[in-house]
């Protein structure tokens, strides 16, 4: 299956409300997640742009990163800024690409990330292991399983898992930069709309 398409807004809209309308009323993204993508626009468009995607938004000004949120505010502030950023970062699947990078970094940084980091002590294959636990804190929906194809090289399965490949692809890739890990190789596929597969290698 192929990973969404991408080419027009209207392309991008039409995969945000196919999302959406899959969204159960129960399931949530903690804000820490929402304060990640604003970070990102921040740091790549300034606070003009960081106003502009707020402007438009339908989340609390005043989120607390700890706390669970529902599920399509998050999607709408990270489609819109994922737009605002295409054209400076070559295109909507890498501004995606780079959210998910910088929605790991600040995780790892966070309290629930502390947690994590005492016990990874900076080894990438047990980071990886991790995976499926730190997914649990900072959502409560869907599921991660890893297998292992070599001594620096796994395959992620993610179910129900709402945000597209690009964004879980630069997850995983700056799961492994947290780490120091180098070379490192991230590639993922669709296998239905909320379900993908990715492989990844790494040099230590």
């Amino acid at each position: 299956m192929d990973r969404g398409k991408w080419e027009t807004p209207e392309d991008v809209e039409r995969e945000l409300q196919s999302r959406l309308a899959l969204v159960e009323a129960s399931e949530g993204i903690r804000g820490m997640h929402f304060v990640a993508v604003l970070d990102t626009v921040r740091f790549l468009g300034g606070e003009q742009a960081v106003a502009r995607i707020v402007e438009g938004g339908d989340f609390p000004a005043d989120m607390d990163p700890s706390e669970l949120y529902p599920v399509p505010p998050f999607m709408r502030l990270f489609f819109a800024a994922a737009r605002l950023l295409a054209p400076q970062l070559g295109g909507v699947e890498e501004a995606m690409r780079q959210i998910g990078v910088q929605g790991t970094l600040a995780f790892i940084n966070s309290m629930f990330g502390a947690e994590v980091r005492s016990q990874v002590g900076g080894e990438p294959k047990r980071l990886v292991e991790m995976l499926p636990e730190a997914y649990r804190m900072a959502i409560n929906f869907g599921e991660l399983q890893v297998e292992w194809t070599g001594p620096r090289a796994g395959r992620i399965h993610m179910r129900r898992i709402f945000t597209p490949v690009a964004y879980n692809e630069g997850m995983l890739e700056g799961a492994l930069q947290a780490v120091g890990a180098q070379d490192i190789q991230v590639r993922g596929w669709q296998t239905s709309l909320l379900d993908s597969e990715y492989t990844l290698a790494w040099d230590s």
